[in-house]
């Protein structure tokens, strides 16, 4: 892979973060609320209760998982202690 490509991933790969980030109420409104969602293009494409469902189910549609930002929706006030 030449290195405008890993650059066009990685920018890919960062709006959708924020874009995730950005319109998680959005997310969790529309039913995705305790589920992994893939993000690609500010646009879920699979999501899931489980990791391998939505890995699948990506692999599915042609795309390479490892590629795509995939992240869990917890409920609204749930709190992380990492």
């Amino acid at each position: 892979m030449e290195q405008s490509q890993e650059l066009e991933l990685l920018n890919g790969f960062e709006k959708d973060s924020a874009w995730f980030h950005e319109h998680i109420n959005k997310l969790r409104g529309e039913g995705f609320t305790g589920r992994f969602v893939a993000i690609k293009g500010s646009k879920p494409i699979a999501s899931g209760e489980k990791m391998d469902s939505v890995i699948k189910e990506i692999e599915k549609i042609g795309e390479n998982p490892s590629f795509i930002f995939i992240e869990f929706v917890h409920p609204e006030g749930y709190t992380l202690i990492l």
